[in-house]
């Protein structure tokens, strides 16, 4: 079956850096929701100073990915119409309610924070009460998982046919890439204590994050090509698969098995969670130029199942 002079059947997306930046700290500030709520009242100093970093990031990213996403809608005014109802069968609009309600359990969180290190009035800090940290992480989780709903809820010949693989590596994605944020920013801290754990985390998520990726491109047959193939897939192997999981990967299983000098170690630390962050990154970005390629395939359009 041809489509007329064999053109495109469907429009492809015309999404940028911007959208490739939201969906990529969306799935960080999911992973910090949670780790968030791993380090709740726990006495120890580490995990207190462990807590009050990523309760800051959290809130941080919250701020800023709004602005982000309303840069891709082009006026501020449709970020807002998107909040007058709720749509159910609507990634983005469940999306953008769940970002808003992040935003503000992350901010009721953060202010709790600066109650409690005097930098604002300790009234405050009955702003938010222990129940916003579990609500903070199931919010967290949605919003690790609508990154991969938005994608997949489409007619692109690649997206569609990954409607359950692309969620999950998301959210596996965004743990790796929030618990490798959280090990920059306590390596930088002199946190030392809790950057084994975090590193563990991390491994465990990249583990399945890459094992969810295999089976993609087993399972999804020629609709996957323009993520695995060509200019593409060599950009996602070389960044995400090879520097951003497998290299990692090695980096924290030898920090973990072997005692290094403590500069060397803090080094091996910073380039793990460097290469794990590039490569979150660039997953979403192959993810999106591959969506193009997969739109301008009129016979991939036709393979789709009804």
């Amino acid at each position: 079956m041809k489509s007329y002079y064999d053109r495109p059947l469907l429009k492809g997306p015309h999404w940028g850096a911007n959208v490739v930046t939201y969906l990529f700290l969306g799935g960080i500030m999911g992973g910090l929701g949670l780790i968030s709520l791993l380090s709740d009242d726990r006495p120890e100093p580490a995990m207190k100073k462990l807590r009050k970093a990523t309760r800051y990031t959290a809130f941080a990213l919250a701020a800023i990915n709004p602005p982000i996403l309303i840069s891709h809608l082009g006026r501020p005014e449709r970020f807002l119409n998107m909040l007058r109802i709720v749509k159910f069968k609507s990634p983005m609009s469940l999306g953008v309610w769940g970002l808003v309600l992040y935003s503000g359990a992350a901010g009721a969180n953060a202010l709790r924070e600066l109650a409690d290190d005097g930098i604002v009035p300790s009234a405050l800090r009955y702003v938010a009460p222990s129940a916003t940290v579990p609500i903070q992480a199931l919010l967290g989780a949605f919003m690790a998982g609508y990154t991969g709903v938005l994608i997949s809820a489409t007619a692109i010949p690649l997206w569609g046919t990954g409607k359950r693989h692309i969620p999950a590596f998301s959210v596996c994605s965004g743990a790796a890439s929030a618990s490798a944020l959280a090990t920059l920013l306590s390596t930088l801290q002199g946190n030392h204590e809790v950057i084994p754990r975090l590193e563990r985390l991390e491994m465990a998520a990249s583990a399945l994050e890459i094992v969810t990726i295999a089976d993609f491109r087993k399972r999804g047959g020629r609709a996957t090509a323009p993520l695995f193939e060509g200019r593409v897939g060599k950009r996602l192997r070389d960044y995400t698969i090879l520097g951003g999981i497998v290299v990692p990967f090695v980096l924290n299983a030898v920090g973990g098995a072997v005692r290094l000098p403590k500069s060397i170690d803090a080094l091996r630390s910073i380039a793990a969670s460097m290469l794990t962050l590039i490569g979150g990154y660039v997953l979403r970005e192959s993810l999106i130029e591959a969506g193009k390629l997969s739109a301008n395939d009129p016979q991939a359009a036709f393979r789709q199942p009804s």
